[in-house]
């Protein structure tokens, strides 16, 4: 399968940090490799929260400072099924 992830190279500033770009799906982290296995789930035919939690383990990986297994949770999730908002806290509190 061939990616849709390619590296920006019209960036009209000086940056630290990697851009990675898909033509066909939005993902964001603070690392490009999260951000790219985010796109590649969602290449290979998952959700936006299937996604969601595969960048988030790699997040743990590649920034384990600021986030890992036992981290807090928050999620708004929209279902076009039902047409509704859905909110999860895993904050730990109530």
């Amino acid at each position: 399968m061939t990616s849709t992830v390619r590296e920006n190279t019209a960036v009209p500033y000086i940056s630290r940090r990697s851009s990675v770009f898909g033509s066909k799906y939005m993902v964001a982290s603070t690392q490009p490799l999260a951000s790219q296995t985010g796109v590649q789930i969602l290449e290979q035919g998952g959700n936006a929260a299937d996604a969601a939690v595969a960048m988030a383990a790699a997040l743990s990986v590649t920034e384990p400072y600021s986030t890992g297994l036992g981290g807090d949770c928050f999620c708004l999730f929209y279902s076009a099924k039902d047409k509704s908002v859905k909110g999860l806290n895993g904050s730990g509190r109530f």
